[in-house]
């Protein structure tokens, strides 16, 4: 067979079906020296025009991967936003269990944490844990906290954010002794905080006194 009959050969089967070309010998490719020249030609054209017929097939199979992913991503972004939405309402929900909160508190943003630390079912321990996150507004909203034990008040005692300093020194509920190292804090905003939360209380012991 010559090479000008392969041509036609291929020429005329150019509009068979793809089927037709989806098994070929291609060992041809792998040698340097083709020892059945016209078979392996033959198989290289068929090669050839099967990928010229199907140029576009693999443009729209592209075209319809990429649609469903994108189809996959939003599925997964609405899901991602329905349980933000429902972790949210859990951290404000009054009666939300202690365990369920220090669940909630494991993997959570910074804003979501606030409300977790200012819960009043909060448990000490997860207020502990929160006491050492990194974001200041966490720490200071677990200085307001009831729960806090008093280990995790002294520590606060000392942190590093005069804000989280100022918290403390606003509450009614935390020892005098903290109060008082709080009243030389070496930010004056936060001393003079401090003090006038010392006299106010110590005010009000005096009139339970002598009611």
């Amino acid at each position: 067979m010559t090479l000008e009959r392969a041509f036609s050969d291929e020429a005329e089967g150019k509009n068979a079906s793809n089927s037709e070309f989806e098994q070929f010998d291609l060992s041809f490719a792998y040698s340097f020296k083709w020892d059945r020249p016209e078979q392996q030609i033959r198989e290289a054209l068929k090669v050839l025009l099967c990928n010229k017929e199907g140029e576009e097939i693999p443009e729209i199979e592209k075209e319809v991967a990429l649609a469903k992913q994108e189809k996959r991503e939003m599925a997964k972004a609405h899901i991602a936003l329905e349980a933000a939405r429902i972790r949210w309402l859990l951290a404000i929900n009054p009666n939300t269990p202690p365990p369920v909160l220090d669940h909630l508190s494991r993997e959570a943003p910074p804003s979501l944490l606030e409300r977790i630390a200012e819960h009043p079912r909060s448990h000490s321990t997860t207020l502990s844990r929160l006491a050492n996150h990194e974001n200041p507004q966490v720490r200071a909203a677990v200085a307001e906290n009831i729960n806090a034990s008093l280990k995790t008040i002294w520590k606060l005692v000392r942190d590093p954010s005069p804000d989280v300093r100022m918290r403390l020194a606003e509450s009614y509920t935390v020892p005098l002794a903290t109060l008082r190292v709080l009243a030389e804090d070496e930010n004056p905003y936060v001393a003079i905080r401090a003090q006038n939360t010392m006299l106010r209380l110590m005010k009000e012991l005096t009139e339970l006194r002598t009611a």
